[in-house]
């Protein structure tokens, strides 16, 4: 494991949250949530060329022909092309793992005119039978969002909804711990929206952690590994993280700090930790073995929605 830091949080960080006594209380396998439903979406043709990470990070022809090579883009970071195909085969052995694991899983079909509504995670957060309808930062990924509250209130859930137009917030940027939400202060969230978390889920504390570019998602630095544990990015990002979990959380939490930053991101559900396979990140499939061994583990690649910036909880919705 690497070591914590202790940077301070910079500028006024909302936190929004109950008085607490010395020590914290630990959270146990009874206070994380028990899922028994999964929403997850199709993929699109679409995903291939217009993906909001490909439209903001990639090239096209015309910036090729006016040299934005020579200026803030290069070909080191135009995004892989994603082979529709294996990222569907991928996909469905994720669905496949869920169910697996005793989910019931509804499947919303692929939408050609949102690439990427496969990453279902960014347009909800749902506690128990209350959901919040997000508002991302995207136009085009705010068109997902009809869809989506359709289901959810086809499932019974409890629905509201984010109507400021000032407000944002993308469901990769929520990690909720069973206690306590932690929400990215991002590029793609901001504080307006962790306002209307904390007013839609008023029992459980809201602490925002800043988060900067090339960041794109709290997730991607830190994740629920199991009851009481977070994994984290073994760097200045991860730590910066990690410092206002310690600071502003109401329960204590272990760290997980994981060598590979780019294979962050995991899912834990019921017992079993969904993590990333051998060839995304080898070294943290060793910390995960070696530092939960009473937990069961299974890998799951995704590294061709990759391409495009998403991960493995982007795809699913859990409740």
């Amino acid at each position: 494991m690497g070591q914590s830091g202790s940077t301070e949080c910079e500028g006024a960080k909302l936190n929004v949250s109950r008085p607490t006594s010395t020590p914290k209380p630990t959270i146990s396998r009874e206070t994380y949530p028990t899922y028994t439903r999964a929403i997850v979406r199709g993929i699109p043709n679409s995903i291939r060329d217009r993906s909001e990470a490909r439209q903001q990070n990639g090239l096209d022809c015309c910036s090729l022909f006016l040299g934005f090579y020579g200026g803030h883009y290069t070909y080191d970071n135009i995004p892989e092309w994603v082979e529709v195909g294996k990222a569907r085969r991928q996909h469905a052995r994720y669905i496949r793992v869920l169910r697996d694991l005793g989910l019931e899983v509804t499947v919303l079909p692929a939408d050609e005119s949102t690439p990427d509504c496969p990453f279902v995670e960014d347009t909800c957060v749902v506690v128990g039978n209350r959901a919040l309808v997000t508002r991302p930062e995207g136009m085009v990924r705010r068109r997902e969002l009809a869809s989506v509250e359709t289901c959810l209130r086809s499932l019974g859930l409890e629905v509201h909804k984010i109507s400021s137009s000032g407000a944002t917030l993308e469901g990769g940027d929520v990690v909720f711990t069973g206690t306590e939400f932690f929400v990215g202060d991002s590029s793609q969230s901001n504080l307006a929206g962790h306002r209307i978390l904390a007013e839609t889920f008023p029992e459980y504390p809201v602490h925002s952690v800043p988060l900067y570019p090339p960041e794109f998602h709290l997730k991607g630095v830190a994740c629920c590994a199991a009851p009481g544990v977070i994994a984290l990015a073994d760097n200045s990002a991860g730590r910066l993280a990690w410092d206002v979990i310690c600071r502003k959380g109401v329960s204590s939490y272990q760290p997980l700090w994981l060598p590979d930053g780019s294979a962050v991101d995991c899912i834990y559900v019921n017992g079993t930790l969904i993590h990333c396979s051998w060839e995304e990140g080898r070294s943290n499939c060793q910390v995960f073995a070696q530092n939960l061994p009473g937990y069961n583990l299974v890998k799951v690649p995704l590294d061709e929605l990759g391409k495009v910036q998403a991960a493995l909880s982007c795809c699913s919705v859990l409740f």
